[in-house]
């Protein structure tokens, strides 16, 4: 099988000309083989990242003295609005008894 490539077309930037096409075969899978290893550097990257857990991402409020991780501010979120819940009750029981 032989296959045939259009002499006059323009060469894609960074592609070499090839003498022939298991030359063009033998550059393809290498790019192919650090494109692998690229994506499997990456993904160990990441997972790494990921690993850290809640303490991965620091957020200080306003208000507050120190950096929280993930959980701490969620504690705090879902703290402050459980006693903005209580108190809109509460003024909500206190407007139905007056």
């Amino acid at each position: 099988m032989s296959i045939e490539f259009p002499r006059d077309a323009q060469p894609t930037p960074g592609v070499p000309q090839f003498e022939d096409y298991q030359e063009e075969l033998e550059w393809r899978f290498e790019k192919v083989a650090e494109s692998i290893k690229n994506l499997a550097t990456r993904s160990q990257t990441v997972e790494q990242f990921l690993q850290k857990g809640p303490d991965m991402i620091q957020y200080k409020p306003p208000g507050e003295e120190k950096h929280l991780n993930l959980t701490e501010l969620f504690d705090l979120l879902f703290e402050r609005l459980n006693k903005i819940e209580e108190d809109l009750s509460q003024l909500k029981s206190e407007h139905i008894h007056n």
